[in-house]
């Protein structure tokens, strides 16, 4: 498969995941996130795969809005990078928090499947 075609993929694949996250449809979640996840959040809270999930699961996060902008592909072989800006609107831990900025987004093939394992946010300053 051709650059192009993989980057078609995954924005595909990462909008279906965006729609199951602001749906809240925990499962839906999972099943494009790979066993080796690693989310980094913009307030630098590191979790692993089977605690971001509970977490989404717990309600911990509700998230509202997500929107990202300016995306840049990567290929490496079987890893695509993609670096991007988000403006996320979420609850988290019963905090409003509404902010934007970059991130980093990392797609690996897992058993034959294209599966997001790295996210990381940087906060963008405010105006």
């Amino acid at each position: 498969m051709n650059d192009e075609a993989v980057f078609n993929t995954i924005k595909a694949l990462d909008a279906q995941r965006t729609q199951a996250l602001l749906a809240g449809d925990i499962d839906k979640v999972e099943s494009f996130l790979g066993s080796s996840l690693h989310y980094v959040h913009s307030s630098s809270t590191d979790e692993d795969r089977a605690l971001y999930l509970q977490k989404l699961r717990d309600g911990f996060y509700q998230y509202k809005a997500l929107e990202s902008t300016g995306q840049d592909y990567r290929r490496f072989g079987d890893t695509v990078i993609i670096n991007g800006k988000i403006h996320v609107h979420v609850i988290a831990g019963g905090n409003n928090k509404d902010f934007n900025a970059r991130y980093t987004q990392i797609w690996v093939v897992e058993n034959g499947d294209w599966k997001m394992v790295g996210w990381q946010t940087t906060l963008l300053p405010s105006a």
